[in-house]
């Protein structure tokens, strides 16, 4: 992506073409989130060389991968808005990175993952760190309370790189009010989450909602918004725009769900086994829960929150959502739902509209 003058001094960037659309911004905010981190590094070592394993852990964590999706639509939610093509856009949606790593670094230590993107998770590598200083206590608890600690910092950071952004004021207001919102819903979406977990009588809905505030608007919907707002947008535009992310932010986290249950661990970077020991009640799971026998419950409520749980109780429960047919009604919920996606975005032309239906593909259309 090749920057182009401006008569107002800014720096603009060529538009990407073909493949290129989530490459090409993805690689626009690494550049943008190395620089920035870096600097945030050498902050924390300035106050004490303690910090360092802390910095190091979430720079760790932000290099070892993600698609940068949500950038991206912070991206092309600005291109549907304007004509403009000005790069501090990419702090703003370099801002969503960091807040999507701050959601992971504590998701992880919720669901008690040991690994995230095929490292140890943040409270991991934290609780590493305490063995090998030779540290006394209790490394693990030690992990627990910095990654919260690592998440909170990084949480803190998102915000100092939108304000980084040398955009006009009012859109900068706007961009920020939707910000707000973005980030009541993840965190509202997360303890719906954990409650669904324990909550013997979880329905489709519970899980839908689940799905809608916890990926579906946080991945897809609000940085859209984010980015119109940061254009020229106009309540039609936002309209179209809400209606296409809402509907792939749930399909998006409906392939998640699968990939979770049924994908490879070496491709995912995640095992099934934590969410099934979790008592994780994915729209997959209580769909195979109502489709099945008496039996195949009884199977599935005896595995699912069990902190015992092996992967052959694992392995159980995917022949379980196999067999039940469970799957293949949520691949067809997954269809109807990126057709939605597809025909709200009647009205939006040029670059914008095949973007964001590559976009789409690239969040359902996935091993990962």
């Amino acid at each position: 992506m090749t920057p182009t003058a401006r008569t107002d001094g800014a720096t603009d960037l060529a538009e990407p073409s073909g493949g290129a659309v989530l490459g090409e911004v993805a690689s626009r905010v690494d550049a943008v989130l190395e620089s920035f981190l870096a600097g945030r590094a050498a902050d924390l070592a300035a106050l004490d060389d303690a910090l360092v394993p802390v910095a190091d852990s979430v720079t760790a964590l932000v290099r070892a991968g993600g698609k940068r999706l949500r950038p991206a639509f912070v991206w092309w939610g600005y291109r549907a808005a304007t004509a403009d093509l000005d790069e501090e856009v990419l702090k703003p949606a370099g801002a969503v990175e960091l807040l999507h790593t701050f959601a992971l670094i504590h998701d992880d230590i919720m669901d008690r993952s040991a690994t995230r993107r095929g490292l140890p998770a943040v409270h991991a590598a934290l609780a590493d760190h305490h063995r090998r200083a030779g540290l006394t206590g209790d490394p693990d608890w030690f992990g627990i309370g910095g990654g919260i600690l690592a998440g909170d910092i990084v949480f803190v950071w998102a915000d100092e790189l939108f304000e980084d952004a040398r955009l006009d004021d009012a859109a900068k207001t706007r961009a920020r009010r939707v910000f707000g919102t973005l980030r009541t819903e993840v965190m509202a979406g997360q303890y719906l989450d954990l409650r669904l977990s324990g909550l013997p009588t979880a329905t489709d809905e519970d899980s839908l909602r689940v799905s809608l505030l916890k990926s579906g608007r946080y991945t897809v919907t609000r940085p859209l918004q984010m980015g119109a707002a940061l254009g020229r947008p106009d309540p039609e535009l936002v309209e179209r725009l809400s209606a296409f992310g809402d509907a792939i932010g749930v399909a998006f986290q409906l392939r998640d769900d699968g990939l979770g249950l049924m994908g490879d661990p070496d491709t995912t970077g995640k095992g099934a086994l934590e969410d099934v020991r979790e008592g994780k009640r994915t729209l997959l799971v209580l769909r195979a829960r109502e489709l099945a026998g008496a039996a195949g419950r009884r199977r599935l409520d005896a595995v699912l929150g069990d902190p015992a749980a092996t992967a052959d109780d694992v392995d159980a429960i995917r022949e379980l959502v196999e067999g039940t047919g469970a799957l293949d009604e949520v691949e067809r919920r997954v269809s109807a739902l990126r057709a939605d996606a597809e025909a709200a975005l009647v009205g939006i032309d040029g670059p914008a509209r095949s973007a964001l239906l590559e976009l789409a593909a690239e969040a359902i259309d996935r091993s990962a």
